[in-house]
Formats: structure tokens, C-alpha cells, sequence
């Protein structure tokens, strides 16, 4: 019976050692998988806890009509690059004779845009799409990248079809994580993407500064403040947005219209542009008074985001009245956003409040503390001063001959995007870029303050 009892026993512990070993088989797998490695860091541009939406569209707004595109992202890194890709691609089907082969392009930074697009790429990848690809692979290099400063491209090959079929394939966008100092993109919009590098110790930071992106502010990552709800687009001819009171600190760098379509219009001239003002609580005294800046958008690209950019201008502790203007003939709209989105917002057509919202992001920046908010009222000169001490005929005195200030006649000319240049009109533009605390008025008086108190002094001194 004991011989028995120590067969069983050790049968037992034979089996409860075969156990652990094959637990311990399990999780050595698992640590070899790749997507484990302990060597590489994969690094996203997005927010993975919000969806993705297919906005790129490739298909659309081609200049020579061929129904291809392409769109590039520019981005400087601190390691080794070992691969990249895309969290999904949503493209056509071959039984509706809309599938396509995308490009998938990765340039070595060399002095600028069109030298490095120029130049030989360090990877090149045709890949087939014949409907969504939700789980995109993405490319292994066959060696790691340098860091430093590249260009990834994606291009739509596959063209218009005998029968007039439009392949599309569409890039996903969502939350990006980094501003645009970190990451540029080409003008069809900000896709998402993410890079795996070689794990090097004492790097947090894997995106660092594009090369000449340094900013003196520090511009925040681009957010959704009002998501797009139902698909229904409006066009417009002069659209308002009112802003909510700019938080403490801070100043809206930039606001764009989601999507923003032009009905496919191929015309090339789907512009539009923009005065922002203060606002005093009523929408046609706020357009009376000075354009706080200004600016112009040409040739929008249909469902592309329609961004503003105001640099340091609209500081905390004011609302601004934004009030965009359809330039030509060419369609340009939005898309109508979330009924439910957060207090202060407000949207006109032609002055006249609306009781819906278009879809909007914005992007905010870091200012700290500016000071007191800079007034246009002339900085009183003192009068301690005796008037027959003050010279009968001063140099600064204003001339009396002056005609009257006139509009002046509106330019044709064509800036890029955001152009800043001013407009003469009434003093609703000084012709200035962005001041962030004007000081030309009490730059005057002060010189004007200085050259009394020093003619007084000299008189004083001669008596």
C-alpha cells in the first residue's frame, strides 16, 4: 500500500511540474512577441481613446481630374526609426470598380520640402486596398532609420477607369496629440499615424521641433470643441462665430470648420476670408469697430478642415466676434455640429443668431501673463508745464491742411494662407501683425513728455 501511495505521489508532482512549465512555455511566447519587444517604443500621434473618422479624401479636388491625390506629414525624431503606420484606411471595392493602390512614401529631410520630395526615398511600399482595412500592418524597415527630420508620404496610384469609375481611398484623422511644431502636414489635412523606435535610455521625448519651428508660445494640441453631428452642410456667404471668454493665460491660436465642404467644386476658387473683432455684446456694433486681424484662404480643398490661424491675438479675458466671408464664386460651407456642446459659443448668418452650430476645432496657446490688456485711448500729456514755455511752433505739431482720411481702394492681390496684411479702413486694421500689447500710442506721448520737460529744464537753467 505505501509503494502504491508513493507512485501516486509522485505521479502527482510529475504532472503539477509539467503544469508550471508549460504556464512558464506560455509566457515566454507571449514576451517574444513581437508587439512585446522591451527594445522598441511605439509613439502615436493621436488620442487612441477617441474614434477615428475617414476625412482624407484622395479622390477629390485633383487639379488635373485624374482622381488620384497624395498627402505627406513632416516630423523630426529623437531615435532610431524602426517602422510606421496607420491605425486603418478606408478605401473602394473592386465590385463597384472603386479599388486602389495607395503609395506609401518615407523621405530623409534634406534643406526643404521640395528637395526632400525630390530626392530618392528611403522606403517605398505599393499596397493593394480593396475595402476598409481596420487593421492596417504596419512597415518594418529593414534597418532602422537615423533620427532625425522626414517626410512620410501616401499617394493614391490607381486613377479614373475607362468608364468613368472614381477609386477613393481615405485616411483616418482624430485628436492629434502634437501641435504643429511637431508635426506638419500637406494641405489635404492632419491624418493620424504612429512610429515604433528603438527604445533609448534618458529620451521621454521620441517628436521632437521641426527644424525653423521654434515658437516663443506655446501652442497647445488642436481640439474638437464641437464634434459633427448630423451629415447636413450649409453654405454661407458672411458666417459668425462668437467665441467664448479666452481662458486665463492663454490666447486662441487657431479655429477651424470641420470638413468644411465645397460641394466638389474643381474650379480652384473656393476662398474665403476672415476679420476677427472684440465684442462689445452686439454683432453689428462689434464689425464697426477695429479688425483685430485678418486674413485669406484660397483654393480650399473639399472636406478639408477650413483652418484660421491668429497667431497672439486674441487674448484671455475677452470674446471675439469671427466673421468669415465667401470671397468669389466658388461654394465653401460646414458641416452642422453636436447640438450639445459646452456654453459661450454663438453663430450667425448675416448678424442673425442661429439656433444650430457647425462642427468646430480649435487650438489654444500658452501665454502666461501679458499684463494689462492694451487701451486705444491717447495717454494724457500733463499740463504742469507752462503753455509760454512750449515752443510757438513745434516740429510734431499735426498739420492743419490734411485732407480727410478716405477708404482706401480694396487690392487684388492674393496672399497665402492666414495673410495678415491690413486694410485701411476706418481704422479697422492698422496694418499691423498681431500686437499683442500696442505701444505706439504711449511710445508718443512719452517722447512728447520727455521734450517739455527737457525745453523747460533748458529755459530754467538759462534764466
Amino acid at each position: 500500500m505505501k509503494k502504491i501511495t508513493a507512485v501516486i505521489l509522485t505521479l502527482t508532482m510529475i504532472l503539477s511540474l509539467l503544469g508550471v512549465l508549460s504556464f512558464a512555455a506560455e509566457d515566454g511566447a507571449e514576451a517574444a512577441d513581437p508587439g512585446q519587444d522591451e527594445t522598441i517604443v511605439r509613439v502615436y500621434t493621436y488620442d487612441e481613446s477617441v474614434r477615428h473618422t475617414p476625412s482624407i479624401w484622395f479622390n477629390t479636388f485633383d487639379y488635373d481630374g485624374d482622381c488620384t491625390g497624395t498627402d505627406y506629414v513632416i516630423f523630426n525624431v529623437a531615435a532610431p526609426l524602426t517602422g510606421i503606420g496607420l491605425p486603418e484606411l478606408y478605401a473602394g471595392k473592386s465590385e463597384n470598380h472603386t479599388d486602389c493602390t495607395v503609395r506609401f512614401e518615407l523621405f530623409k529631410w534634406n534643406k526643404n520640402t521640395g528637395d526632400t520630395l525630390s530626392g530618392t526615398a528611403v522606403f517605398e511600399k505599393d499596397v493593394y486596398f480593396d475595402g476598409d482595412s481596420k487593421d492596417l500592418p504596419y512597415f518594418v524597415f529593414d534597418s532602422a532609420m537615423p533620427a532625425g527630420q522626414y517626410i512620410f508620404r501616401i499617394t493614391q496610384l490607381t486613377g479614373v477607369g475607362e468608364d468613368g469609375e472614381r477609386p477613393y481611398s481615405v485616411l483616418p484623422i482624430s485628436e492629434l496629440i502634437y501641435a504643429e511644431t511637431k508635426l506638419e502636414f500637406d494641405t489635404r489635412g492632419p491624418f493620424v499615424f504612429y512610429a515604433e523606435f528603438e527604445k533609448t535610455e534618458g529620451i521621454t521625448e521620441y517628436f521632437l521641433t521641426l527644424e525653423g519651428k521654434e515658437n516663443t508660445i506655446d501652442i497647445q494640441p488642436e481640439k474638437t470643441v464641437i464634434p459633427r453631428g448630423q451629415a447636413v452642410a450649409h453654405p454661407f456667404f458672411e458666417f459668425g462665430i462668437l467665441t467664448p471668454v479666452i481662458p486665463d493665460g492663454q490666447v486662441l491660436y487657431s479655429l477651424a470648420l470641420i470638413e468644411a465642404p465645397t460641394w466638389v467644386n474643381k474650379n480652384g476658387d473656393s476662398d474665403v476670408s476672415f476679420d476677427v473683432y472684440k465684442w462689445t455684446g452686439d454683432y453689428e456694433e462689434s464689425t464697426y469697430g477695429k479688425s483685430l486681424c485678418s486674413g485669406e484662404i484660397f483654393d480650399h480643398q473639399d472636406n478639408s478642415n477650413l483652418t484660421l490661424k491668429f497667431d497672439t491675438a486674441l487674448r484671455y479675458g475677452s470674446s471675439y466676434l469671427i466673421v468669415l466671408t465667401r470671397s468669389n464664386n466658388g461654394a465653401i460651407g460646414y458641416y452642422e455640429g453636436n447640438p450639445d456642446y459646452s456654453d459661450g459659443w454663438t453663430f450667425f448668418e448675416y448678424g442673425i443668431e442661429l439656433d444650430y452650430s457647425p462642427a468646430i476645432r480649435v487650438a489654444y496657446a500658452l501665454v502666461g501673463d501679458l499684463g494689462p490688456e492694451a487701451t486705444e485711448e491717447p495717454t494724457e500729456v500733463p499740463t504742469e508745464v507752462p503753455a509760454t514755455d512750449v515752443p510757438e511752433n513745434p516740429t510734431n505739431a499735426p498739420a492743419t491742411d490734411v485732407p480727410a482720411k478716405t477708404d482706401a481702394p480694396k487690392t487684388t492681390d492674393k496672399g497665402g494662407s492666414g495673410d495678415n496684411s491690413g486694410k485701411d479702413n476706418n481704422g479697422k486694421n492698422d496694418g499691423k501683425k498681431f500686437p499683442v500689447v500696442p505701444v505706439v500710442i504711449g511710445g508718443v506721448a512719452l517722447i512728447a513728455v520727455i521734450a517739455i520737460i527737457a525745453i523747460a529744464a533748458k529755459k530754467k537753467k538759462q534764466k
